[in-house]
């Protein structure tokens, strides 16, 4: 039993894999350029974001961990 499913997970495995080739060959992806600079969000700004946001869960979690242990 447990060949067969193993035998199913291969053929099903390279059967996807052509349709995705299949697929990409057909049709081609392109990303588009943005064209409204004012309503774009840079990378910087993204960074800056997630930056802020790490560090604010930091000192959120130093936090936790001072009272948990300041009650030992």
């Amino acid at each position: 039993m447990l060949v067969l499913i193993v035998a199913v997970a291969i053929v099903s495995s390279l059967v996807i894999e052509h349709v995705v080739h299949l697929f990409a060959n057909n049709y081609e992806i392109e990303w588009a350029a943005h064209t409204d600079r004012d309503s774009a969000i840079s990378a910087q700004e993204i960074i800056s974001a997630m930056r802020k946001t790490h560090r604010e869960s930091e000192r959120q979690m130093n936090t936790a961990f001072k009272v948990a242990s300041d009650g030992r």
